[in-house]
C-alpha cells in the first residue's frame, strides 16, 4: 500500500495550554504513522534491526494550516517518495473529519548502523517507489538545511536530558526537540500564536543526562520567526537546528 491512512484521536495529553494539539505531539503523530507504514511495507524498525540498522529522521518541514482541538478526530496520510542522495523521502498530511487539510509535511530519513551510528545508503527498493507514485506531493519542496543563528545576542535556555526524552534508539526523540524549542517562549506568546512553518534539521544524537543549551534568536522584525540551535554543553556540538515561523491567532 503506497498511500497509508489512519485515524487518530487528539487526547488531552496531546494538547498544550491552548487546548490544541501541541507542535511536539504533531511530530509524534507523524512519526507514529511513518513507522506503522514502514512496517507494512517491510522496512519497519524490526526489519532494519535484523540487519543492525534503524531509521533516523534527518530533516523535516511542516506547514500548519490550523491545529485540532482536544477530543477532535483527525486522519493522517503518508506515502514514501523514493530517495534523494542518502535520504529516504516521505510525505505526510493531517486532515480533519470533513476533509479539510490541517497540516502537511515533507521528511527526509536516513538508515543508521546501530553500532557505528553512521548513515548508510538506503536500499534501492526505496528508490523504485519513485516510479510507482511519482506525482503526489504534500508540499512543493523537500526539507532543506536550516540556516545558522544570526549574529548578535541570543537567549539561552538550559536543561538536562531526562529519561523520558529518550526513545527506543537510545537517543533524544525527534519530537522532544520541538517541545524544547516551544518551551523557549512564554505562555502569552504561545496562547496568541499558532505555528505556521516548522523546519528541523537533526544533526547529532543527544543522550540521557547531557546538559543542553538552546540558543534562540528572532530573524524578523516582527519577532514571529525564530532560529533555535540546540547544543550539547560539554563539547558545544550542535545536535539540532530549528526554524519556527508563527502566525497570530485570528480573533
Amino acid at each position: 500500500m503506497i498511500i497509508f491512512e489512519r485515524r487518530y484521536s487528539v487526547n488531552v495529553f496531546n494538547t498544550d495550554l491552548t487546548g490544541r494539539l501541541s507542535p511536539g505531539a504533531l511530530f509524534s503523530f507523524f512519526e507514529d504513522i511513518a513507522g506503522r507504514h514502514a512496517l507494512e511495507l517491510g522496512w519497519g524498525r524490526d526489519n532494519l534491526m535484523s540487519n543492525g540498522a534503524f531509521w533516523a529522521l534527518s530533516r523535516m518541514v511542516v506547514k500548519v494550516e490550523c491545529l485540532p482541538n482536544t477530543w477532535d478526530d483527525v486522519v493522517l496520510r503518508t506515502w514514501p517518495r523514493g530517495v534523494e542522495t542518502i535520504f529516504a523521502l516521505r510525505d505526510l498530511e493531517m486532515y480533519d473529519t470533513t476533509g479539510k487539510r490541517l497540516a502537511a509535511a515533507s521528511s527526509s530519513w536516513v538508515v543508521v548502523d546501530y553500532h557505528t551510528r553512521k548513515a548508510q545508503r538506503p536500499d534501492k527498493a526505496l528508490s523504485d517507489l519513485n516510479n510507482r507514485f511519482p506525482e503526489e506531493r504534500a508540499l512543493d519542496t523537500n526539507a532543506r538545511k536550516v540556516p545558522p543563528l544570526p549574529a548578535g545576542d541570543h537567549e539561552m535556555t538550559r536543561l538536562r536530558v531526562k529519561l523520558d526524552d529518550i526513545d527506543v534508539n537510545r537517543h533524544v526523540n525527534n519530537a522532544r526537540y520541538v517541545n524544547w524549542a516551544v518551551n523557549c517562549h512564554d505562555p502569552e506568546f504561545i496562547s496568541n500564536h499558532t505555528p505556521d512553518t516548522i523546519e528541523v534539521n537533526y544533526i547529532a544524537e543527544g543522550h540521557q543526562n547531557e546538559m543542553i543549551n538552546i540558543f534562540t534568536a528572532p530573524v524578523d522584525d516582527a519577532q514571529t520567526t525564530f532560529i533555535h540551535s540546540v547544543t550539547r554543553e560539554s563539547d558545544r556540538s550542535e545536535l539540532c537546528r530549528l526554524r519556527m515561523r508563527w502566525k497570530e491567532n485570528k480573533l
